[in-house]
């Protein structure tokens, strides 16, 4: 895989189960464009998507970040262990919290100029 291509997950679209557990599909409309499979496209995602964007999709979904934190303490600790929705509302958790850094330290941007490049950042399994 050519380590420069975004892969975005194929199970976003809908398969035989529910997109995300029962309690969570308000967020269904979320899925497709921020339930990313790994942090690279994540890190990407973040500082490619306008601040706007950014403070749109964090205010829609962190407000429910402690009932789907208790809702993921009822499973084992093994995110490779979830079932099909229960990984893709996790994969969208993931990605409230990248898109909390430049959000919760009041970035200007999504990304700021004085920090390493990302285009030098090398990502190492299980993370890319």
């Amino acid at each position: 895989m050519n380590m420069s291509t975004i892969r975005f997950h194929p199970a976003a679209q809908k398969d035989d189960g529910p997109l995300l557990p029962t309690a969570f599909a308000e967020f269904e409309p979320l899925v497709a464009e921020w339930a990313l499979p790994n942090e690279r496209a994540r890190a990407y995602k973040r500082i490619e998507t306008p601040i706007e964007k950014l403070h749109a999709f964090h205010a829609a979904t962190v407000g429910r970040l402690e009932e789907i934190l208790d809702y993921f303490n009822t499973f084992p600790n093994d995110p490779a262990a979830l079932p099909p929705d229960a990984k893709r509302l996790y994969q969208l958790t993931q990605m409230v919290m990248e898109a909390s850094a430049p959000i919760d330290l009041q970035w200007p941007t999504p990304d700021i100029e004085d920090v390493f490049p990302m285009d030098r950042v090398r990502f190492h399994p299980p993370g890319i």
